[in-house]
């Protein structure tokens, strides 16, 4: 994968995708299919020359040393998965439509009906472009402060969503909406941030803003200013506190820009609709002045954290591609003590990892630095990182199905 397909997709995820698909686990254990047994999906994408193809593999145990796809059927473009209510769901790169699968009376994953966004003129229908709110209720964005509201369980389109307020432009930069990695979701209540950029998702506005959506009756209850650059992770913890970071995008900017804004973290607290002016976490103060990124919470006050290395970058990189470099490596955060240190069992990695909160354990996908394979790692809130399994292409995508 070349540097600039790298920022294409870290930056927006450019998916389209495909139906699904039957595929194998690996030697570890025999080749499964979708059926009672399933309990895990992961999804992976390998790009080569013009040709994209996803992957999908169903796994009925997270203790498989290696997913072998050469059991897979695979799919042109990429295939973006989610699941919400047991009801497992795939999007179709080549139109706007979702399919639903649901297991039927042997327990097997059968397909359970399809919905087509056609109307509201979109190519696709990716689900890194969707927030679930409920298995009743979902919102699939077709424009960048407008949201389709749709039933994954009737199967139905509803009304329009309009995020009023934040302005399409701000000092020359151009308006974005996080992708679903980034949005918080409580009982009657979605939180969903929008930040601004250049292009290039080199240069950011100083603040990102929040739009409190209020899922029961699908209106905006309000439009917080955040004063953080380029929000798009999120976050909760046992308390049910939310956690706003933005992706990688953004840390380049400060290590060439002297007016560049720094990254930083919000919390909206769990009895809140407001940004908790109160708290506060300096991650550079913690990790020697380094840039940070994508601040996940694992347990017990921990979080995990990305951490990039700017003394490592060669003085030919382009500022505007050092973000997409190898020159991460993550970081465990306790947000108790105030003290960070970096995960033992993992070097310095590609800064674009995804963690999944699965039975209880932290599954964590790390791509390396070419995105040709990912690895899963377990990491705790103590011990090193224990790696799990690994799969061809780059694995963003993984659900558990019960």
């Amino acid at each position: 994968m070349t540097p600039s397909l790298v920022r294409v997709a870290l930056a927006a995820i450019a998916l389209s995708s495909a139906p699904l698909l039957v595929v194998g686990c690996g030697e570890a254990e025999e080749a499964a299919v979708p059926g009672v047994q399933t309990r895990y999906v992961v999804a992976s994408t390998i790009v080569g020359g013009e040709e994209t193809t996803t992957y999908v593999s169903f796994m009925s145990s997270l203790d498989v040393e290696q997913i072998d796809l050469g059991d897979a059927q695979e799919f042109a473009g990429w295939a973006t998965i989610a699941t919400v209510g047991g009801m497992l769901f795939v999007s179709d790169g080549e139109a706007p439509t979702v399919t639903r699968y649901m297991a039927g009376a042997g327990g097997a994953l059968e397909e359970a009906g399809q919905l087509s966004f056609l109307n509201h003129g979109i190519p696709t229908a990716p689900f890194y472009q969707n927030y679930f709110a409920s298995p009743t209720k979902a919102y699939m964005q077709v424009q960048t402060s407008e949201r389709v509201i749709w039933d994954p369980t009737a199967l139905t389109l509803g009304d329009t969503l309009q995020i009023a307020g934040p302005p399409p432009e701000r000092d020359g930069l151009t308006l974005r909406a996080s992708l679903d990695r980034g949005v918080g979701v409580r009982e009657g209540r979605v939180i969903a941030p929008l930040y601004w950029s250049d292009n290039d998702y080199y240069r950011f506005s100083p603040e990102s803003q929040l739009a409190v959506i209020d899922s029961e009756a699908d209106k905006v209850r309000a439009v917080l200013d955040a004063p953080c650059p380029g929000l798009d992770v999120a976050t909760e913890d046992e308390a049910g506190n939310l956690y706003f970071s933005n992706w990688i995008l953004s840390v380049t900017g400060p290590l060439f820009e002297e007016d560049a804004p720094a990254n930083c973290v919000v919390r909206v607290a769990a009895d809140s609709e407001t940004i908790d002016e109160g708290w506060a976490l300096d991650l550079a103060e913690l990790t020697g002045g380094r840039q940070t990124a994508a601040f996940r919470y694992v347990s017990d006050g921990v979080a995990l954290v990305a951490v990039f290395y700017d003394e490592r970058l060669g003085t030919d990189v382009p500022p505007a591609s050092a973000a997409a470099t190898p020159n991460w490596r993550l970081w465990r955060v306790d947000m108790n003590r105030r003290t960070a240190e970096p995960v033992e069992g993992l070097d310095f990695v590609a800064g674009g990892y995804y963690s999944f909160r699965i039975d209880g354990r932290t599954l964590v996908l790390v791509p390396a630095a070419d995105y040709s394979s990912t690895t899963a790692y377990e990491i705790g809130p103590t011990g090193p990182a224990q790696p799990r399994f690994s799969v061809p292409g780059w694995a963003f995508q993984m659900v558990q199905l019960d």
